[in-house]
């Protein structure tokens, strides 16, 4: 397993935005036309652009044969690559992306003020509990640490929304240990990790082993135009 991560905030981000955007499909151009906000639209590229760069340096193929297709409930996978698997996520400035030859779920989520009411709907009974018992310092933290945990999980099954979020449940006092249970149903996505990767995020990765990356790989924007640029 691999992990890379870009900063969208960086200046560099906008001045190759319209090099970067020649490279990803047409399809693609398009849906990034239609976002309202700039920094949606910069946080779309570079999750595609971050993909197809790592997509090429490891199978040695160009980007413009690069096909993707997605399963029933919308993840995506590679065409014609079945034991590549990918995820990719992006919130606030980060855009990251984990590769490996099994399939896994990654998330990512800036720590931003909520309601915690809604931890009432996303979380089972025990985690909700245990949310609230939480200080007041500690809680928005502990609910994002619970929230990108469950996301990853969503996200390495594949099946969506169709999974119900209270239907599995995590239990964090033991950490590093992470103690995970789920209700009516088994999984092989039982193992998880989670990364500090800036103090205002949090990053959960979710696989089907334990063999988890070591750190997480920051991506330089600069190098990452000039490769790409040679990947057609």
């Amino acid at each position: 397993m691999e992990i890379y991560a870009i900063d969208t905030s960086k200046p560099e981000a906008e001045r190759h935005y319209e090099l970067l955007v020649n490279q990803v499909s047409l399809e693609k151009q398009h849906k990034l036309d239609r976002f309202l906000h700039r920094e949606d639209a910069l946080r779309g590229l570079y999750a595609d652009v971050l993909l197809r760069w790592l997509v090429c340096r490891q199978l040695k193929i160009p980007n413009a044969s690069l096909q993707f297709t997605y399963n029933a409930f919308g993840k995506p996978s590679l065409l014609n690559a079945p034991a590549f698997h990918f995820n990719v996520s992006h919130s606030g400035k980060w855009v990251v992306c984990a590769i490996d030859d099994h399939p896994l779920g990654i998330d990512i989520e800036q720590l931003r003020p909520i309601d915690f009411e809604v931890g009432r709907v996303c979380f089972s009974d025990t985690e909700y509990d245990a949310l609230m018992q939480q200080d007041a310092e500690s809680r928005l933290a502990y609910f994002y640490d619970l929230w990108t945990l469950k996301e990853s999980f969503v996200k390495a099954e594949g099946q969506g929304l169709t999974l119900p979020l209270k239907s599995f449940s995590f239990e964090l006092e033991a950490r590093p240990s992470i103690g995970f249970t789920t209700e009516g149903f088994t999984t092989e996505y039982c193992h998880f990790k989670q990364y500090e990767l800036d103090p205002d995020y949090k990053m959960a990765v979710c696989a089907a082993h334990d063999h988890f990356a070591q750190e997480v790989q920051q991506v330089d924007i600069n190098t990452l135009r000039l490769e790409v640029a040679t990947l057609a």
